[in-house]
C-alpha cells in the first residue's frame, strides 16, 4: 500500500481551523502578558517614583569610596588643616582699641579668620596696589637687566626723577622695597601695553584669584577709586608671597639707586617699620608686607608673621590714623592672637 503525501481537501480545512485556533490563542496569551507588565511599570513608578534626588544619589561618587589624592583622575582630595581655637580662658579684643577701620588676621594654613573688624567693607588701599601690579608683571615675563628711562608722569615720588635711567631690576626694588610710584608707571610702560590694558589684567587677575570685592584704576594705587576689602587684602598677600622675587624684594631692608644722568645716588628704605625694627615686637619672622597711603585711605599696611613654632599669620590693616598706628596695631594684633589661639599639633 502506498502513502499519499498530496493533502485531500476535507484534510486542508481541518489544517487551517487548527492554524487559526493556535493564532487566536497566541494572541491572547500575549495580551496577557503585555497587561501584566503594564500593570507591572505602573506599580513600580507610583510606589518608586523617579526624582532628582534618586538620580543624583545613583549617579553620584562616594567620597568613601574614592581613593585620596587619585593621580591622574578627576578627584583629587586634600587632607582638611585643623584650625586653631581660641583659648577658652581668652576674650576677644575690642574692635574700639584700634583706630584701623578694617582689620583681617588670617591663620596661613587653615585660611581661618582669627580676628576682623569690618572685613568686608570697601576701603581705599593706596600702594598696596602695587602687589598686584607686580603679580601683572611678573606675567609678562620681564628681561630684568635691560634698561629704560622713568616716566615722565608728575606723580608724588621721593626716589627717581623722569629721564633718569634704569634697570627693570632696579625699578622692581624701588616699587617694592620704596614704594615709587615712578617705578612702578616705568615697568608698566616697559612691558608695551597700554596702561588701561594693564589695569584691566589687574582686575581680572583679582576676580581669578577670588578678590570679589575689588576694583582697580591704576597701577599705583594713587587713584583713590582702588579699593578692596580687609579679607580681599589677605588673598592679594597670600598670592603675591607665593612669588619669590616680590618676597626677595620686600623682604629687602634698603637698597641704592644711582642715577647716571644726575650723578647722584638715592638711599631707599623699606617701607615697612616691622621689617626694620623700627616698631620693636616679637614676631619671630616676617615673610613680607606692604604699606599704603593716599589722604583718602588713612595708613594701610598688610604683612605675613610667624610666631616661635612655625605658626603664620596673615595681618590687614586698613584705614589707621597716624604712620606708626598701623605698625603699632599689626603688632598688637598679631601678639594677642598668637597668645590666645591654640594650634593643634601638625
Amino acid at each position: 500500500m502506498s502513502l499519499n503525501f498530496i493533502p485531500q481537501e476535507n484534510n486542508r480545512f481541518g489544517n487551517i481551523w487548527r492554524n487559526g485556533v493556535v493564532v487566536l490563542l497566541f494572541i491572547f496569551i500575549a495580551g496577557l502578558v503585555a497587561t501584566k507588565y503594564v500593570s507591572l511599570a505602573g506599580t513600580v513608578f507610583e510606589t518608586a517614583p523617579v526624582t532628582t534626588t534618586s538620580l543624583v544619589a545613583v549617579t553620584s561618587v562616594s567620597v568613601q569610596d574614592t581613593p585620596r589624592n587619585t593621580i591622574g583622575g578627576d578627584i583629587n582630595f586634600e587632607h582638611t588643616v585643623p584650625a586653631p581655637q581660641l583659648s577658652s580662658s581668652s576674650v576677644m579684643i575690642s574692635p574700639d582699641e584700634f583706630t584701623a577701620e578694617s582689620i583681617v588676621v588670617k591663620d596661613k594654613l587653615s585660611g581661618k579668620i582669627l580676628y576682623a573688624k569690618n572685613e568686608y567693607d570697601e576701603h581705599p588701599i593706596a600702594s598696596i596696589t602695587k602687589l598686584m601690579s607686580a603679580l601683572v608683571l611678573l606675567e609678562t615675563s620681564p628681561n630684568w637687566p635691560t634698561s629704560t628711562q622713568v616716566v615722565d608722569d608728575i606723580v608724588e615720588d621721593t626716589h627717581m626723577y623722569a629721564g633718569d635711567t634704569y634697570t627693570l631690576e632696579e625699578l622692581w626694588n624701588a616699587t617694592l622695597v620704596g614704594s615709587s610710584n615712578k617705578a612702578v608707571l616705568t615697568l608698566v610702560d616697559a612691558t608695551g601695553w597700554k596702561r588701561e590694558a594693564f589695569v584691566e589684567r589687574m582686575n581680572q587677575k583679582a576676580e581669578e584669584i577670588g578678590m570679589s570685592n575689588t576694583h582697580f584704576f591704576d597701577p599705583t594705587g594713587l587713584d583713590e577709586r582702588n579699593t578692596a576689602t580687609a579679607s580681599d587684602v589677605a588673598i592679594l598677600l597670600s598670592e603675591a608671597l607665593r612669588h619669590n622675587r616680590i618676597c626677595d624684594a620686600l623682604l629687602t631692608k634698603e637698597c641704592s639707586l644711582y642715577s647716571n644722568e644726575r650723578d647722584k645716588k638715592q638711599h631707599i628704605w623699606n617701607t615697612d617699620w616691622l621689617l626694620l625694627g623700627w616698631t620693636p615686637n616679637q614676631f619671630m619672622q616676617i615673610n613680607g608686607g606692604k604699606t599704603g597711603y593716599i589722604p583718602s585711605s588713612g595708613y594701610n599696611f598688610t604683612v605675613e608673621v610667624v610666631d616661635d613654632v612655625g605658626h603664620a599669620i596673615d595681618i590687614v590693616i586698613l584705614g589707621a590714623t597716624l604712620p606708626q598706628a598701623r605698625f603699632e596695631e599689626a603688632k598688637k594684633i598679631g601678639e594677642w592672637v598668637f597668645e590666645n589661639y591654640i594650634w593643634a599639633s601638625r
